[in-house]
């Protein structure tokens, strides 16, 4: 089962110099670990935890931070004519033969982002409350969160909470192993910022620069700033002759017009020349019942 699938040793040694990097960033601040209950990311945690010795943290394991379902035992001979059934199909839509489409994974990973900033709470102790139920509540809240878990998590969590759609998202290359995505939070501000991945010199142990995360068909492109923070709506003016040039509207690019009017072509399409064309009359009362239904 791919829940029991172990690290390789090189893993190990990426997951060690992964830890590196973390505690580089953090310090000595506090540290509440999330992690996924399969094996290999377990193994990760133990090997992170290494650059933590003597420095209390919080570990808790999140069925939800698992990795996408490919089904239950995986013919490799068979997985390799599903995966380009999936190439043709859409990636984030296809979903595997006895297991998820990526749209259950972002709906997990959306419940799992709602309980995570619960338990960052409003109250000086409720995160630390929350995490160490039933033992003396420390004086300050967790400083930092850490998810231990797979690339495409990775991504999903990204999307989820700042607001990908699902073409920025197609656009976004999986991390590899060790590598540390860093959400920093913007002060005054209540939000987190996508700074990207963390690099460091020497094994980890010191320096420390942010590089774009891997996007674009060649993975070399410059993620648009609007991807870095949370971007739940996205505004424009219908009509404007520049209304969907802005990177943030390339999803509606393209989009195909109705058929009858030149597919594709919008400029000579109006609604009202649709309902003409159908023969319909648009009554006030009429389109109220539309939108009731």
């Amino acid at each position: 089962p791919d829940s029991q699938i172990p690290l390789t040793d090189r893993g190990y040694a990426q997951a060690a110099v992964a830890g590196l990097k973390i505690r580089n960033l953090v310090g000595n601040e506090s540290v509440r670990f999330f992690h996924s209950p399969y094996m290999r990311t377990r193994q990760t945690l133990l090997a992170l935890l290494r650059a933590f010795d003597k420095l209390p943290v919080l570990l808790t394991s999140e069925p939800r931070l698992r990795e996408q379902d490919f089904g239950n035992f995986q013919d490799p001979q068979a997985m390799d004519a599903i995966f380009e059934e999936r190439a043709r199909f859409g990636r984030f839509f296809f979903r595997f033969p006895n297991g998820e489409a990526g749209t259950d994974v972002y709906d997990r990973v959306a419940s799992f982002l709602t309980y995570l900033f619960r338990t960052m709470g409003g109250t000086k102790s409720a995160a630390f409350a929350e995490a160490t139920a039933g033992e003396p509540r420390p004086r300050t809240p967790v400083r930092n969160y850490v998810l231990v878990t797979h690339g495409l998590l990775m991504r999903v969590f990204c999307m989820c909470y700042l607001r990908w759609t699902v073409d920025e998202f197609e656009r976004v290359w999986n991390p590899s192993n060790g590598e540390v995505w860093v959400l920093q939070k913007v002060d005054g501000r209540g939000i987190y910022r996508l700074e990207g991945r963390y690099c460091t010199t020497n094994g980890g142990r010191r320096g420390g620069r942010y590089v774009d995360v891997k996007y674009g068909l060649n993975q070399t492109q410059a993620m648009p700033r609007n991807m870095k923070q949370p971007n739940p709506s996205r505004r424009v003016v219908p009509g404007a002759p520049d209304a969907f040039d802005a990177p943030q509207f390339a999803h509606m690019k393209d989009v195909p017009g109705p058929g009858r009017w030149n597919r594709g072509d919008w400029e000579s399409w109006t609604a009202e020349r649709e309902v003409l064309a159908r023969g319909e009359v648009a009554t006030g009362r009429g389109w109220e019942s539309d939108a009731r239904r």
